[in-house]
């Protein structure tokens, strides 16, 4: 089966997951899947929806690659790939959506609909009030057997500081138009071989100050075995709109 038949599907059962979306605002009536794109009008977003491709592992397993990218009042404002497997395309599809539903959009959503948490404060000197929520931790590999004793705010605890610190000394820039929308994105691995594969993003960019605090204060106290382990998050940064 070629890969762009499926991405009707992804989008369908994304679509799905997001009409599962708790929250008190009527997010679900408007919500569509229009052939590769989900559609939430209420809120301006689209996420465009893609297979890029798909790989054997035997015992009739595949990996499906797939990626969405997010677009809020028409800008592009991330994008993302990720693996999904299964045992038949419908299966992927469905475990593909939920995972990216779960691990970046839930989180997502909460931000955009004014869910934040007050601990995390930022301001600019003019005064303006900027909200910081983040999506669930994704733990993978070995570490799906600790799920109870990982949490969600252990990265966003450990580098509001530095937050804090760039995004402040980013609005205080001569000229600096910032936005109203800013997002973070985590990843964190070892694999069986001991190697680390790993980065921090600020906005589709490398931010390596981040990412050696996120090595010194978590990845070196990771438990010792010889299986792959990782973990995936994702901070939102929105401007207070009251």
């Amino acid at each position: 089966m070629e890969t762009n038949v499926l991405v009707p599907t992804l989008a369908s059962y994304l679509a799905n997951a997001i009409q599962s979306f708790d929250f008190e605002l009527p997010l679900t009536p408007g919500i569509e899947a229009v052939n590769d794109t989900v559609q939430i009008p209420e809120i301006e977003l689209e996420i465009v929806c893609d297979v890029l491709g798909v790989q054997e592992h035997g015992n009739e397993v595949k990996v499906y690659h797939l990626a969405f990218m997010i677009r809020l009042r028409g800008d592009n404002i991330m994008y993302e790939e990720m693996a999904a497997i299964g045992t038949n395309p419908e299966e992927s599809m469905s475990q593909g959506a939920y995972t990216f539903f779960r691990g970046f959009l839930t989180g997502f959503l909460q931000c955009l609909l004014g869910y934040y948490e007050p601990v995390y404060e930022l301001r600019s000197p003019t005064g303006d009030e900027f909200h910081l929520n983040y999506s669930h931790l994704q733990a993978q590999g070995a570490f799906m057997e600790d799920m109870a004793e990982l949490h969600d705010n252990t990265f966003p605890d450990i580098l509001y500081p530095a937050i804090k610190e760039v995004f402040e000394r980013e609005i205080t820039e001569p000229g600096h138009d910032y936005k109203d929308f800013y997002w973070i994105k985590i990843y964190l691995s070892r694999q069986p071989s001991g190697t680390f594969i790993g980065e921090c993003r600020f906005d589709n960019n490398i931010w390596d100050y981040a990412l050696n605090e996120l090595i010194e204060y978590d990845y070196k106290l990771w438990k010792k075995t010889d299986r792959f382990l990782g973990k995936k998050q994702f901070i939102f940064i929105r401007r207070c709109l009251k």
